[in-house]
């Protein structure tokens, strides 16, 4: 996907907790780059893939989430990082 902005959309993924996955796949990174073994890194990355992304209700009084497809592109991304980081 590259480096772009989430677009919002109504029903999308609740925002936190996308911010909340990015933040612990980030961490992952992090720590990959700065000498975690690789075995630490595989098991905070199934936490972080565990991690559960709610939708906002859609509708005319629903709420705007970070939109799905770009959300899971953006993750998918990370997580080809992380596990090409951990090779």
């Amino acid at each position: 996907m590259g480096f772009e902005v989430l677009r919002s959309r109504k029903g999308g993924y609740v925002k936190a907790d996308v911010i909340m996955k990015l933040d612990a796949l980030n961490e992952v990174i992090y720590g990959l780059e700065n000498g975690m073994p690789r075995e630490q890194a595989l098991s905070e990355l199934k936490k972080a893939e565990q991690t559960e992304m709610r939708r906002e209700k859609g509708g005319f009084f629903g709420a705007a989430g970070f939109d799905v497809d770009d959300t899971d592109a953006y993750i998918a991304d990370l997580i080809a990082k992380i596990k090409d980081l951990a090779r």
